[in-house]
């Protein structure tokens, strides 16, 4: 037992990325992209803030975290898009120096359907969203970390989606699909890229609420300490430990993290 007795608690450890170069897609949004930007660049990141259609959010999101005194680069880019995001990363490379981290965070549209109702457009639009999207970015980071011996990849996956028989009778087909094909994609390349120091994780989060960035920044700020239950930053707060050298050792886990409710 400690010595100050069994009540003791310690301080809380923070994880440092200071000198990371971290790009993280759908970092512009209202969901949690947002919070896993904002909790990164207080951990030390500078910040690749991807978007793909609102400039001016993205342009929002680079000032606060500026204000914190990282460094933030704004680029547009379809993330299914293969080449746009290749040629993200080589423009993010360029400007801000070699990515130390990769998020796939941006997602697809949550419409619950009986199968037979979805529209084909709709099926392919969230399977490139969630499955072609996490390729794309792994396909145009990976190589570079491999090469440098170091990196930290996270998919932003959902909670249960491995086993949705146990969702509700209304719930979408389509999208817990996608998010349990980004759980296989880092149960699966986290082992095999693990021995060249580069780890892949999951992150499953539940159902939460969206925030506004001023409420996004107070609780980046705010730290793990704060009360962040069901909350987009209790994710980014997984995100930034997965990033951080004392998570150097976990490579193929999906970790669930309880959102606001039940699905």
């Amino acid at each position: 037992m400690d010595a100050r007795g069994a009540d003791a608690t310690l301080p809380p450890v923070m994880a440092t990325l200071e000198g990371r170069i971290a790009l993280v897609t759908g970092a512009s949004g209202r969901g949690m992209g947002r919070s896993i930007a904002l909790t990164l660049a207080r951990e030390g990141a500078d910040i690749v803030v991807n978007f793909k259609q609102r400039r001016d959010r993205a342009e929002e999101m680079a000032a606060v975290i500026e204000s914190l005194g990282r460094r933030a680069l704004v680029h547009q880019a379809d993330v299914a898009d293969a080449a746009a995001v290749l040629d993200m990363v080589r423009a993010a490379e360029a400007q801000l120096g070699p990515l130390d981290i990769a998020v796939a965070s941006a997602g697809g549209s949550w419409q619950p359907a009986d199968l037979p109702d979805i529209e084909p457009e709709h099926w392919r639009s969230v399977m490139a969203a969630e499955i072609d999207a996490a390729y794309a970015l792994i396909r145009a980071t990976l190589p570079g970390m491999r090469e440098r011996g170091h990196g930290r990849i996270i998919l932003i996956g959902g909670h249960g989606a491995d086993d949705w028989r146990f969702g509700p009778p209304d719930a979408p087909l389509d999208y817990p699909l996608g998010k349990a094909a980004r759980h296989w994609l880092a149960r699966t390349l986290g082992r095999r890229e693990h021995e060249r120091g580069v780890t892949v994780n999951a992150v499953a989060p539940g159902p939460i609420d969206y925030v506004t960035l001023d409420e996004a920044r107070e609780l980046a700020e705010r730290g793990p300490e704060g009360d962040v239950a069901g909350t987009a930053q209790a994710i980014a707060e997984v995100v930034a430990f997965l990033c951080s050298e004392r998570a150097a050792t976990i490579s193929g886990a999906v970790i669930p993290v309880p959102g606001t409710r039940e699905l």
